[in-house]
C-alpha cells in the first residue's frame, strides 16, 4: 500500500469512527451523522477503485488492511476498540456498497457494549471472527485496554447527566463523580501506568467528557508517581473531573467558536475558573481540593495566568498537575480540524514551558513516564 492510499485509509477511518461517535451521542438519523456517512462513502468508493475489497482484520491487537498492519493513529485505535468490544475480528466492504449499508455499519459501531445488537451481514458488508492464539501477556494488555474502554462507555451517561445538573444550576450530587473516579482508581490498581498510553482516545465530539476523564486519568497517574494513595488520591481525581465545571456557565457561542476569541470574549472566558469555584464552594460534599483546583487551573507556575489575585499566591500541588495534564491533553488529542502532535513534539514544547507555565520537576517526571511508555509501544510494533 503506497503512502497516498495509506493517507486516504486514515481519512476514511477518521470519518467512520467520528460518524459512529456522533451516532452514539445523538441519533443515527442526525444530520451530522448523515453528512459524515456520505463523506465516508466517498472515501470507500475511491479506495475500492484501487482495491478489490476493503478487508480489515484484527490480529493480536493490530488492525490489518490488505494484509498489512495499519499505522497506529487515534482513528485506528477507536475502530479497533469498537470492533473488539463487539467481538468482530473481520470486516469486509465490497464494491457496490450503498449508503444504507454504511449507515448500518456506523449504527453497529456506535452501540454500547452490553447492548443487545445482532451482527448481520448485508449485501456488500460482511462481518466475521478470526481466532488467534495470544500469549497471556497479550491477553492482559488487551484486557487493560478493554477495561478502560468499558468504564468510559459505562460512565458516559452518568457523567453527562451530572454536567446537565450543573448547567441548569441545580445542586450537584458528588456521589456520581466519586463513583467514576473510584472506577478509574481501581483500574489503575489493576493495570498501573499502562492506562496513561490510552487516556486520550475518546472522540473530541464528546469533548466535555473526554477532557475531564483524560485530565482525571493523567492526574491520577501523576499522583501515583508521587506515591499518593487513599482519600487524597480520590480527591485529586474528583478535582480533575470538576476542574472545568465553570465552562458550563459560559455561552456555547464562545466555547464552540472556531476562530480566535476577541478581547471581550476572552474576558468572559477568563471568568470560568471563578464561576466554577463559586459553584463548587456552594455544593455539599465537594472536596476543598476541587474548589481550589477549579479556581487555580489556569494560573501559571511563574505567577501569570488567570484569575489575578491581590497578593502573591502559592498554588496547590493538584493545580500544578492539572496544568500539566491540560497542556498535554490539548496537544495529544485529535480534533476534527487539527491533527494531534507526536509525543516528541509535545515533549519539546512542554520542556520549553517549564519554569514559566508548568512546574519543572513535575513536568520532567510526567514526560519521563510518557516517553518510557512510547518506547515500549514502539518495541512491540
Amino acid at each position: 500500500m503506497n503512502s497516498a492510499d495509506a493517507k486516504q485509509l486514515q481519512k476514511l477511518l477518521r470519518l467512520l469512527t467520528t460518524a459512529a461517535t456522533n451516532a452514539s451521542l445523538y441519533q443515527i438519523d442526525h444530520l451530522q451523522v448523515q453528512r459524515l456517512c456520505r463523506q465516508t462513502l466517498q472515501e470507500v468508493n475511491s479506495l475500492l477503485g484501487r482495491f478489490e475489497t476493503l478487508t480489515f482484520k484484527v490480529v493480536d491487537g493490530r488492525l490489518i488492511f490488505a494484509n498489512q498492519p495499519v499505522s497506529q493513529s487515534l482513528p485506528v485505535q477507536r475502530l479497533l476498540r469498537a470492533l473488539q468490544l463487539r467481538g468482530i475480528s473481520h470486516l469486509q466492504i465490497e464494491a457496490g456498497v450503498y449508503a444504507e449499508e454504511l449507515l448500518g455499519l456506523v449504527g453497529l459501531l456506535s452501540k454500547r457494549r452490553g447492548s443487545k445488537t445482532e451482527i448481520c451481514d448485508s449485501e456488500h458488508i460482511q462481518y466475521g471472527q478470526v481466532t488467534i492464539r495470544r500469549s497471556e501477556r497479550g491477553r492482559a494488555s488487551e484486557a487493560a485496554f478493554l477495561q478502560l474502554a468499558q468504564i468510559a462507555d459505562d460512565e458516559l451517561d452518568k457523567f453527562m447527566e451530572i454536567y446537565e445538573t450543573v448547567r441548569t444550576r441545580q445542586q450537584l450530587n458528588v456521589g456520581g463523580i466519586n463513583e467514576i473516579v473510584s472506577s478509574f482508581i481501581n483500574a489503575f490498581s489493576s493495570h498501573g501506568e499502562a492506562f496513561l498510553a490510552i487516556a486520550p482516545l475518546r472522540s473530541m465530539d464528546e469533548y466535555t467528557y473526554t477532557h475531564s476523564t483524560n485530565i482525571c486519568l493523567l492526574n491520577l497517574a501523576q499522583a501515583r508517581l508521587l506515591g499518593i494513595e487513599g482519600p487524597l488520591l480520590n480527591d485529586i481525581g474528583v478535582a480533575a473531573m470538576l476542574h472545568d465545571v465553570g465552562k458550563m456557565f459560559i455561552s456555547p457561542q464562545i466555547l464552540n467558536k472556531r476562530g480566535a476569541l476577541d478581547e471581550q470574549e476572552w474576558e468572559v472566558m477568563r471568568q470560568h475558573p471563578l464561576m466554577g469555584a463559586e459553584y463548587l464552594l456552594g455544593t455539599p460534599g465537594v472536596p476543598r481540593l476541587a474548589v481550589i483546583t477549579a479556581f487555580e487551573h489556569h494560573m501559571r507556575f511563574d505567577g501569570a495566568g488567570y484569575p489575578k489575585t491581590a497578593r502573591p499566591w502559592q498554588q496547590n500541588l493538584c493545580s500544578y498537575m492539572t496544568a500539566i495534564s491540560d497542556t498535554y491533553d490539548a496537544m495529544r488529542t485529535h480534533r476534527s480540524y487539527e491533527e494531534s502532535l507526536s509525543l516528541s513534539e509535545i515533549t519539546d514544547i512542554m520542556l520549553n514551558l517549564t519554569g514559566e507555565k508548568l512546574h519543572p520537576q513535575l513536568t520532567y517526571g510526567f514526560l519521563q513516564v510518557l516517553n518510557k511508555l512510547e518506547s515500549r509501544s514502539q518495541q512491540k510494533l
